[in-house]
């Protein structure tokens, strides 16, 4: 899934609004040349291209101005003609490899503008974990702590909100923060390092950072993707865009995350490429780890030990559970029981199978596709882009352990 094509119909407003810190941060990366126009019109050329001419309305920039703004944006490289120059209100310039890097950090930006402006609480938990390493599962172990019953009141995506997701507004999932009653539990996927560069680190916000065997989470990305129902269309609050490309086989869509094709296999710049977010998003927080409010915890301990997880995670922040109930929560976290309850949990909406979110629950699943040779490749080359200690705790296993 293109991270680039953000659903910024939603999130324009925003991008405006911030407009002047946005230019600052991009400026700093390398982006300088894109002036405030540039930015509003880079942003709509990254929507889905049926929203792209009634976003170029709304920006309240005179069509001659979009139109010049778009060919500056050609001159500097962010976008390429792909049409007739008669249509160029109609979204006919496709972005470049350097527009698809301003767009993705203009959307970085945005989801760092929410966090310092968003107004935290005593006691509220932030759930932070790189894609498919055991958030809904941490959401659900959250919830569970927070009102002591398997009968939650409202599914995940209600009780805990991705904040920084842009395809809901930064208005819309405050004001669904504001009216809760209960103590809060964030979602996001953002590393620490993005979030606490935007607000004081003190001890009133709890941060829960969720890891797991990058080949694991990796490989379950592949099976999310594959469980996505694309019809060419989506509901206005749903999930990004999906690609609608058939995918290939498991093991061959992971070797391809290993080493890009594209590139040679002996360039390291082509190794991990589609890992390094993961290497980061976990580096920092280990870095972090013994700070009195940041929590690791481990997608093996859950699956090994849940109800000492449990436990432990519900004495570092506070919770105090009556012994009698925690036999029934217990189980309520336990991934059958959670698929069981995947239409009440996890109503996405554009799964062809709910209960399929839920799909394993086990780890393994990443390495069973590899050969001893590939997996010792990837440990080697992962041992180098991560300190040693972390590489140890991530990777658990003898074979990791002895590379």
């Amino acid at each position: 899934m293109d991270s680039t094509r953000t659903v910024f119909e939603t999130c324009l407003p925003e991008v405006r609004g911030d407009a002047r810190a946005i230019s600052t941060r991009l400026s700093a990366i390398g982006f300088d040349d894109l002036a405030a126009d540039g930015l509003f019109v880079l942003a709509a050329m990254a929507a889905p291209r049926s929203k792209v001419e009634g976003l170029l309305r709304k920006l309240a920039i005179s069509e001659q101005a979009v139109g010049t703004t778009i060919e500056a944006l050609v001159l500097r490289g962010y976008l390429e003609p792909s049409g007739k120059r008669d249509d160029i209100h109609h979204g006919e310039r496709a972005l470049t490899k350097r527009g698809h890097a301003a767009v993705a950090a203009i959307s970085k930006s945005v989801e760092a503008m929410r966090w310092a402006n968003f107004p935290f609480r005593e006691g509220d938990i932030v759930i932070s974990a790189p894609v498919k390493s055991g958030m809904t599962w941490t959401q659900m172990i959250c919830a569970l702590l927070v009102f002591q019953t398997p009968d939650l009141p409202a599914p995940l995506s209600k009780l805990s909100p991705w904040l920084d997701w842009n395809g809901v507004s930064r208005d819309e999932v405050y004001a669904q923060l504001a009216g809760q009653q209960h103590r809060r539990f964030i979602k996001t996927h953002s590393p620490l390092k993005a979030i606490l560069q935007e607000i004081p680190a003190g001890s009133r916000v709890t941060y829960i950072v969720v890891a797991r065997h990058p080949l694991d989470a990796v490989i379950s990305m592949y099976y999310q993707n594959d469980n996505i129902a694309y019809d060419g269309s989506r509901p206005p609050s749903g999930p990004p865009e999906p690609d609608p490309r058939p995918l290939p086989p498991p093991r061959e869509w992971l070797i391809r995350r290993l080493i890009h094709s594209e590139v040679s296999q002996t360039s390291d710049e082509s190794n991990l490429a589609e890992f390094r977010d993961i290497f980061s998003h976990l580096s920092d927080a280990w870095a972090r780890r013994r700070d009195p409010n940041v929590v690791l915890l481990h997608y093996d301990d859950l699956s090994a030990d849940l109800h000492g997880q449990m436990r432990g995670l519900a004495a570092r922040l506070g919770v105090t559970v009556p012994d009698p109930a925690w036999p029934d929560l217990v189980k309520a976290a336990t991934f059958e029981q959670m698929r069981a309850a995947a239409d009440r949990l996890q109503p996405v909406g554009m799964l062809k199978d709910n209960t399929a979110f839920f799909r394993r629950g086990t780890s393994g699943s990443g390495r069973e596709l590899l050969s001893s040779d590939e997996l010792a490749w990837y440990y080697a080359h992962t041992a180098r882009l991560i300190p040693a200690d972390l590489f140890t705790w991530l990777h658990r296993e003898e074979t990791a352990r002895e590379r």
